[in-house]
């Protein structure tokens, strides 16, 4: 008799009905609002009634009594609800739609996949809707279904739909998992079938591959910001583009003929501001001359050009690497004061922590839905963030999608993008600009081969660059051994005293080499007691590599006269802002060398700076591999040698003409296939097979395993809320010790430099997550201690473990002590002949 009183829930505190009818308002309310930019074959409100299904039938499942009993305090034994819910999602949905022409007829299976995965990742249709695993849940909900759920009416007004779960029932009671399974078998074949197909982003395929997304999109969003109760996204404040140039125009002057340009390019982006948006738009300009602010002001521009009819969308500015975005950030922040500006500005990425607004209660949960909701006016993320909202399996990347219509993508260091995933990208962007309004601003100092449909925001980028005489390439192209190069280098050292001095290799190992090939230089040798020495790369933890970039920065420009010597990975190449008076750099593709030369004397107000182009041998390896070989493809580094050889100089005026030699050679050795592949993959819903992010990340990566290391007594603290957490299992011990971490200025001093958050912040943040049920509250605290552990997080092969003396946490928590870290960075004594010291093999 009690079990037939209690009330059906969908969470601890929230009614079933409530829920459900709070997630399909929400869901199709944000569609809705984005019926200016839709211009799919598939009406905008036949997306937002998708939406509305899946909202309003998404736990339908929790009616079951195996999950009411859990909810209630039950064991939980058979309280899975997306599949049973996504069956009764397709029979609702089919009725609405079945008479619909294709591809509309076709959104139920929109509808019902988005509320089969709306708990796990995206996977390939048959997988899904498995027969077994259907006709399983079927078996277990037969019987057991609460009969009030069939009293359930959802109504949205805006789109005149009223859904009554009881006309429902007597096909959902007799369906079969055969029935179900056979559909979308035939539906699978369909998207695969047309996916193959010559030219398939030009299919209806995209129409529905974008409607499916919308729909995942909104889903996931209102789901977790009905539960979490958060506001409602807002909509974006336009960047006035005017305060942008003023601010550019109050910067330092660089040199006379440096400063013409940037005046002739200011002019010539004004001009282009007038004209008609036919096309997405490039700016190919040299590094130096200020596209950060061109390309601010050039997308504030056409984002006022449409306010007036339409909802104004975000700006997003994607850029390649965190340490770039911190400074893209730490700009438009400077031109937007929000206090002055109402503008809120946003970087969203790994290792972003959330701020509560001032005028608001601290709420940690609602804080970090909306960084990851990319609720702001101007956001600065990763290309990584951006891609993965439309490319990828994980509904979390994919959340994002709805605030993609109607925005403007200003996409940064494009030449960054691998040049055998450009055809997926290009294709899905210029079909997302034709069909959700998305305008693009693609900025490189480069020009790589796919901008070539992209309108030049100037006219004769060639001019620009021919003007320019800040940099020679210097190309030592005979191959030398590594042991013989650094046995060089304390002679040309010598030869520089006084100047700031860039060396870039290839591997961490070979960095770790020099820096301490030029430690015991410093050590042993008094003329070099005054050189001053730093070491960047990949096994440096991001809190102290950006440390350090931001003390060799103010050296510079505090200490004019100072002797730096910088060894880098290359970690310093896109849009770091050094500005260093000479630069070595290992052998790598075009791409790379020319944004090194973009690291010494950027303003030109110096005499031409020397980038000196080696090729190293490791003489270590017994097969005498060219360092280059191990971390990019030979595509690359071919055909740069191919247009380099028999050059022993490249002046800045010629770079751009062997850039587009380097174009050339590249689209004759490359094949699209993998990219086509990806694409096709996406389109036929074979999300198994989309392999878009291990290949946007580099094939190495999928065999590289995270390493939280203990650099400092930080993360030692951190290292045992860690351990509290996830070894003892002990949430209270674990929110205490981090508590107490906030606590103290000493322990939290470099998070808060890092992360660019208050410990007051934070402490208030943590003591929101008092109240919450228990599996709110764990998940809550990994997700604001996560950005934490990996400020200290570094990645290593996996082959490369076996020569770290790590210790483990759980299975997948792998961690480096103190003198491990110090060991594999040479922080420890640098007169060692230990064999020990050395990194046995490469660290990439």
């Amino acid at each position: 008799m009690l079990r037939t009183m209690r009330e059906l829930k969908s969470h601890p505190d929230i009614l079933l009905v409530d829920h459900l009818q709070d997630v399909a308002q929400r869901a199709s309310k944000l569609i809705i609002e984005l019926r200016p930019y839709l211009q799919l074959c598939i009406r905008p409100e036949d997306i937002a009634r998708a939406a509305f299904i899946a909202g309003c039938t998404h736990d339908f499942g929790k009616a079951k009594r195996q999950f009411q009993d859990y909810i209630h305090g039950g064991k939980g034994k058979d309280k899975d609800h997306a599949a049973i819910s996504s069956v009764f999602t397709f029979i609702v949905a089919s009725q609405v739609f079945g008479q619909k022409p294709r591809p509309t007829r076709l959104l139920p299976f929109a509808c019902a996949y988005a509320v089969n995965r709306h708990h796990g990742l995206l996977c390939n249709l048959e997988e899904a809707f498995e027969e077994a695993s259907i006709e399983h849940q079927i078996k277990v909900a037969r019987g057991n279904i609460d009969e009030r759920i069939w009293d359930f009416v959802m109504r949205c007004e805006p789109l005149d739909l009223t859904l009554r779960f009881a006309d429902y029932r007597k096909q959902f009671e007799g369906i079969t998992a055969q029935q179900i399974t056979e559909c979308f078998q035939k539906f699978g074949q369909l998207l695969r079938q047309k996916a193959d197909e010559a030219n398939p982003s030009e299919s209806w395929l995209v129409d529905l591959y974008f409607a499916l997304l919308l729909v995942v999109s909104t889903l996931t969003e209102a789901d977790v910001a009905c539960v979490i109760q958060a506001p409602e996204p807002k909509q974006a404040v336009s960047l006035d583009p005017e305060r942008i140039c003023q601010y550019a125009s109050e910067q330092p002057q660089a040199s006379i003929s440096f400063q013409e340009l940037r005046k002739r390019a200011w002019e010539e982006i004004q001009r282009a501001v007038k004209e008609p948006d036919t096309s997405a738009f490039r700016l190919t300009l040299p590094t130096g001359l200020g596209k950060t602010l061109m390309g601010l002001y050039f997308s504030a521009a056409v984002q006022r050009k449409h306010e007036d009819v339409q909802r104004s969308q975000p700006v997003i500015y994607a850029l390649p690497y965190l340490s770039i975005i911190e400074q893209a950030t730490d700009v438009a922040r400077r031109v937007f004061p929000r206090d002055e500006t109402g503008v809120s500005v946003i970087q969203h990425h790994g290792l972003s922590f959330p701020e509560s607004k001032s005028d608001e209660e601290a709420n940690f949960e609602k804080a970090r839905f909306a960084l990851e909701d990319w609720d702001a006016d101007l956001v600065v993320t990763t290309f990584d963030q951006l891609f993965y909202s439309f490319l990828a399996n994980d509904r979390g990347f994919i959340r994002r999608f709805f605030r993609l219509p109607g925005a403007v993508l200003l996409l940064d260091e494009v030449q960054t993008i691998p040049a055998r995933l450009i055809p997926a990208v290009d294709t899905l962007l210029q079909r997302m600009r034709e069909k959700l309004g998305v305008e693009i601003v693609y900025m490189t100092a480069t020009h790589p081969p796919f901008l070539k449909a992209a309108k030049s925001l100037v006219q004769n980028a060639e001019s620009y660059f021919q003007q320019l005489e800040r940099t020679r390439l210097r190309l030592q192209l005979e191959p030398i051994k590594f042991s013989d190069y650094a046995s060089q280098l304390g002679d040309w050292l010598r030869e520089r005293k006084g100047k700031k001095l860039l060396i870039v290799a290839n591997t961490i190992r070979s960095a770790r080499d020099l820096f301490v090939h030029l430690a015991k230089l410093k050590e042993d040798e008094a003329e070099f007691q005054n050189l001053k020495l730093f070491h960047l790369s990949g096994s440096v933890v991001p809190i102290e590599r950006l440390r350090r970039i931001k003390e060799i920065r103010k050296l510079i420009r505090s200490e004019p006269e100072a002797w730096i010597g910088v060894v880098s990975t290359q970690c310093v190449e896109a849009g770091v802002d050094l500005d260093m008076d000479e630069a070595v750099r290992d052998f790598a593709p075009w791409d790379s060398l020319l944004q090194i030369c973009g690291r010494a004397n950027r303003f030109g107000k110096r005499q031409c700076a020397d980038v000196w182009v080696y090729r190293w041998i490791d003489d270590a390896d017994e097969n005498q591999r060219e360092f280059h070989s191990y971390i990019y493809d030979s595509i690359f580094t071919d055909a740069a040698l191919k247009v380099l050889k028999n050059r022993a100089e490249v002046t800045e005026g010629e770079y751009l003409t062997v850039q587009q030699e380097y174009v050339r050679e590249l689209e004759e050795r490359l094949s699209p296939e993998a990219s086509k592949e990806i694409l096709r993959a996406a389109l036929a819903w074979r999300f198994d097979d989309l392999d878009f992010k291990k290949l946007f990340r580099g094939q190495e990566e999928a065999w590289k395993v995270p390493l939280f290391c203990v650099a400092d007594q930080t993360a030692d603290y951190l290292k045992n809320v860690a351990s509290e957490l996830w070894s003892s299992k002990n949430l209270d011990a674990a929110l205490d010790l981090l508590d107490r971490l906030c606590a103290s200025e000493k322990l939290f001093g470099p998070l808060e430099g890092f992360l660019q958050v208050k410990s007051e912040s934070v402490c208030q943040q943590l003591k929101s997550l008092e109240n919450l049920p228990a599996r709110r509250k764990r998940f809550a605290f990994i997700k604001l201690l996560q950005p934490m552990l990996q400020a200290y997080t570094i990645s290593v092969p996996v082959r490369q473990l076996e020569d770290l003396s790590y210790g483990r946490i759980t299975e997948w928590f792998l961690y480096l002590s103190q003198s491990g870290y110090r060991k594999l960075n040479a922080i420890c004594d640098i007169n060692s002949d230990d064999e020990d010291q050395r990194v046995s093999d490469q660290i990439v």
